[in-house]
């Protein structure tokens, strides 16, 4: 299940994917690739930290716990569609849908 609520404290919107059968787990590194290849321009990879991104004009931070934070973005349905391409290059869209 895909969980994208407003974020208080930074305006924006925070993404969760959580799964009853197993952890979700991000890989960066591959998801990076795998975004990087879709056309979107990765910023900055920490591997095992911080992948942060820019997606449809927003700036988008990706942990490895698979939490997503979209900054200045006020529609949680643009960011659930944000975290869904991100979530399938991350390999995890079955499990978190």
């Amino acid at each position: 299940m895909i969980i994208a609520k407003p974020c208080v404290t930074m305006k924006g919107i925070v993404i969760s994917g959580y799964s009853w059968e197993r952890q979700v787990k991000v890989d960066l590194t591959r998801t990076a690739q795998c975004l990087r290849e879709r056309g979107y321009t990765v910023k900055k990879l920490l591997p095992g930290m911080m992948l942060i991104l820019e997606m449809e004009g927003y700036e988008v931070s990706v942990y490895p716990s698979g939490k997503i934070i979209i900054k200045l973005l006020e529609d949680s349905k643009t960011g659930e569609s944000i975290a869904r391409v991100i979530y399938d290059c991350a390999g995890v869209l079955e499990v978190v849908s």
